[in-house]
């Protein structure tokens, strides 16, 4: 086994699957059969040599992706406080509420390491309830800088990358995940692809592993079952993405690609649809999955 493990603890969108009051037939679905659930997309790190984990977006799931989480970490022999820093992508609704859960309510963590952007660090320092976990000690906000490595141990880096994606409360960041032998860099959310396309370039070059946005599969899905307009929730569906590669403006080189962060509109959340487009060469992400670096 490497020395650094990817464990997928979600792949849904912001509201998971099903999504909260909905009766389209992918969440009635999901509400009869409890092997569909997803969780809202999340990753967790694992350094294998220094028995320390990190978690990318804590959700309000949380409690369930902690468990995930733990249950890897305690098949190698982990510490129980193994849990060394959560990373944030941005202050959209799925991807920060879990810190609540280091409160004094349920864990109760000690000053545990949140990696965000300056702007996102202004956001919970000057909001309730977050600057209340400042305030009591159960997180320190360490700021990061776009482009600029983190060395966590001698095994795993972390370089947060500037994304273009709505930017109501903070700015948003991906991640470029560097262990010893393999790279990944995680991207649940984007506006468009238009202009990251020269930086997307330079990323796929250096990665083997590409885990990008995937919340829709068209245009037409969000307004066909929710009568919602996709340009008040822009992201590249993932029919333009595979468009995109196959014509080379997104050059792909040797990196593999996944989609991740699956809207409940999503017709990829059809197994029988999955794999059909799993035959074409085109990968996504499940509840759970392993990646070794």
């Amino acid at each position: 086994m490497k020395d650094i493990i990817i464990k997928i603890l979600g792949t849904a969108q912001d509201g998971g699957y099903p999504q909260p009051n909905c009766d389209c037939k992918n969440c009635v679905k999901a509400l009869n059969n409890n092997d569909l659930i997803r969780h809202p997309a999340s990753l967790g790190i694992l350094d294998i040599e220094n028995k320390e984990s990190y978690l990318i977006d804590p959700t309000f799931r949380l409690f369930e992706q902690l468990n995930m989480l733990n249950k890897t970490a305690q098949d190698n022999d982990f510490p129980k406080d193994h849990l060394k820093g959560i990373f944030i992508t941005h202050a959209h609704m799925g991807h920060y509420p879990g810190l609540l859960f280091f409160g004094k309510e349920v864990i109760n963590s000690n000053n545990l390491s949140v990696y965000t952007s300056k702007r996102f660090k202004n956001f919970l320092n000057n909001n309730q309830p977050w600057k209340l976990l400042v305030d009591n000690n159960n997180i320190k906000i360490n700021t990061f800088e776009f482009g600029k490595e983190i060395e966590l141990s001698d095994d795993l880096k972390i370089i947060p990358v500037e994304i273009p994606h709505r930017q109501e409360l903070s700015d948003t960041a991906g991640f470029i995940i560097i262990g010893e032998d393999r790279s990944a860099c995680y991207i649940p959310d984007i506006d468009r692809w238009d202009t990251f396309i020269e930086k997307f370039n330079i990323i796929s070059e250096k990665v083997d592993l590409l885990f990008l946005d995937g919340t829709f599969y068209s245009n037409e899905e969000l307004m066909e079952i929710r009568g919602r307009n996709i340009k008040d929730v822009p992201h590249p569906p993932i029919k333009e993405t595979i468009n995109k590669v196959q014509n080379k403006i997104l050059k792909q080189n040797n990196s593999k690609i996944y989609f991740t962060h699956f809207n409940h509109t999503n017709p990829i959340l059809d197994i029988n649809y999955r794999d059909k487009m799993s035959l074409k060469g085109i990968n996504f992400l499940e509840d759970g999955e392993i990646f070794e670096l």
